[in-house]
């Protein structure tokens, strides 16, 4: 889930905030992400079985407050659905297919996500191992081989006087890392006993800030600071330009391919979790018949036409992806939902 939000924010957030130390901010990123992760697995065992996040805050919360929470969460895991659907059409459309209309992807990838959210959630899972090997053994091959091209005098020297900027550097780190264990906490009912656990966590935390800073440190060592900052898609035109990749023709259009499944996978998790916070809020419509059946469909359908219209113009979806998206994730993983989840356990709701 982490690799369609990543490549899209990181690398250029990064370089805009810290320059050419924006490197380091992923590695120091891995602290506070940890800390948050590690609370949040904390908060989660207050849980009760068979519940999930929407449950969990209706217990913190229980009436009118808590269904009105429970429902501004579904409706921004839809407008964030479609924002995916948008800025996946919008990266085959720079990188690969110049012109074309983006209601063709739009619907594409949303038709086939909600085929994978009518399935049970395993089959989620599934892909989702059969997808990784490709995904990211291209990942460390196109990261690997820029190495090569990177020029040390774009990411040195880093003094004490670029430490405030690092620090700030770190902030894209947080909403990327928050918003995985945020979305992921609407599955909690499915996952097996243990999967959750405080070391397992850590590790896969430390893994993505290395990987993070290998990115960062990859596309600013190779265009710099100030034009990584000005690209919508660094890491794709890191592939084009690699010396490495030009005896293959065309060979970006399959690295850019590749990305379906990570989009494929967020927007069939994130319709999942609109319809569970529509379910959890609206008691009625969760019961078998017409109206649960018809829920998922709508909300695809729903999303599908948000992200036809969402930012029709490359300047209003950088607007989206660099500070909208950002900062009404950081509003929910920081403040809304950690406050309500404190509130419920200090009242002992939990």
């Amino acid at each position: 889930m982490l690799l369609s939000p990543a490549l899209r924010l990181f690398p250029t957030a990064s370089a805009m905030i810290a320059g050419r130390a924006g490197w380091l901010s992923a590695l120091l990123g891995f602290f506070p992400a940890a800390a948050y992760t590690y609370c949040a697995l904390r908060l989660f065992r207050l849980r009760r079985e068979n519940e999930g996040l929407p449950q969990l805050l209706m217990r913190a919360a229980p009436g009118r407050a808590g269904r009105a929470v429970v429902l501004l969460l579904g409706l921004w895991a839809l407008i964030y659905t479609a924002f995916i659907l948008r800025s996946g059409a919008d990266r085959f459309i720079v990188a690969v297919f110049p012109d074309s209309p983006r209601a063709l992807f739009v619907l594409s990838m949303g038709a086939a996500a909600l085929a994978a959210a009518l399935t049970p959630l395993r089959c989620a899972a599934r892909s989702a191992k059969l997808f990784a090997p490709a995904v990211l053994g291209t990942l460390l091959v196109v990261l690997l081989s820029a190495l090569l091209s990177l020029r040390a005098e774009n990411l040195l020297p880093v003094g004490v006087s670029d430490a405030p900027r690092v620090l700030a550097g770190a902030l894209p780190v947080m909403d990327l890392l928050t918003w995985v264990v945020l979305a992921l906490s609407f599955f909690l009912p499915e996952c097996a006993s243990g999967s959750f656990t405080p070391r397992r966590a850590l590790l896969c935390t430390l893994g993505v800030c290395v990987t993070l800073s290998l990115m960062s440190a990859d596309i600013v060592g190779v265009f710099g600071a100030a034009l990584t900052g000005e690209l919508s898609w660094p890491f794709f035109t890191l592939v084009r330009s690699l010396v490495f990749f030009r005896s293959i023709e065309r060979i970006e259009a399959l690295v850019v391919a590749l990305w379906i499944f990570p989009d494929f996978l967020i927007v069939s998790l994130f319709l999942r979790a609109a319809r569970d916070c529509l379910f959890a809020a609206i008691p009625r419509l969760s019961r078998p018949g017409p109206l649960s059946g018809v829920c998922l469909p709508l909300l695809a359908a729903a999303a599908a036409g948000l992200g036809m219209i969402v930012a029709p113009q490359a300047d209003g979806l950088f607007l989206w992806s660099q500070r909208i998206v950002p900062a009404a994730n950081l509003f929910f993983t920081l403040v809304l939902l950690p406050g309500v989840l404190g509130l419920g356990a200090i009242k002992k709701r939990l």
